[in-house]
């Protein structure tokens, strides 16, 4: 399972802008309106503030750009982010399910700090041979090229970066 390329995601700063948008209207049947839209009765029961935080605040734009790479390398999702360990993975592939993504979140980091030591002990546990690392903490020093540096959201200049590290390791895992 986990021989697929891997993308390691943190939320915050990354498809969660920085720059709160504290303007959209709050909607308190988000939950059961997306729960029925989607057919998906998990997230009816999922907190309110959560629900409408994820679909109102999250970056379309970053969420198109993750799809696009998800499916040009068959790639998976692993959660480093903090919000590992306020939801479970359960919850955390819910949320995602808003956007048609849940299902390509396998696994998230250990519970250990520092975020690098988490995703490095991961890759060596379960062996992963391709993967990149979309963060706004800088870790270029630890994951070199395998590592992309995310400013508030991810963006087209980003997911060139990271779809050309992709495309390099897809290359040397042939031979």
């Amino acid at each position: 399972l986990l021989m697929k390329p891997c993308i390691f995601l943190d939320i915050d700063g990354v498809i969660n802008p920085n720059r709160k948008k504290h303007n959209y209207q709050l909607d308190y049947n988000l939950p059961d309106t997306l729960s029925k839209k989607l057919n998906h009765p998990k997230i009816a029961i999922l907190n309110v503030y959560l629900v409408n935080q994820v679909y109102s605040c999250f970056s379309k734009e970053s969420i198109d750009y993750l799809k696009k790479l998800i499916n040009k390398y068959d790639a998976q999702i692993i959660i480093t982010s903090s919000w590992r360990i306020i939801y479970s993975l359960d919850q955390l592939q819910t949320l995602f399910d808003i956007f048609d993504l849940g299902k390509y979140i396998k696994a998230s980091t250990p519970l250990i700090s520092p975020r690098t030591k988490a995703i490095q002990e991961f890759i060596n546990e379960h062996k992963i041979t391709s993967y990149i690392i979309l963060d706004d903490f800088d870790m270029a020093n630890v994951f070199d090229y395998h590592f992309i540096y995310v400013h508030n959201y991810f963006k087209e200049p980003d997911y060139k970066k990271a779809d050309y590290a992709l495309f390099i390791q897809q290359k040397e895992n042939k031979h």
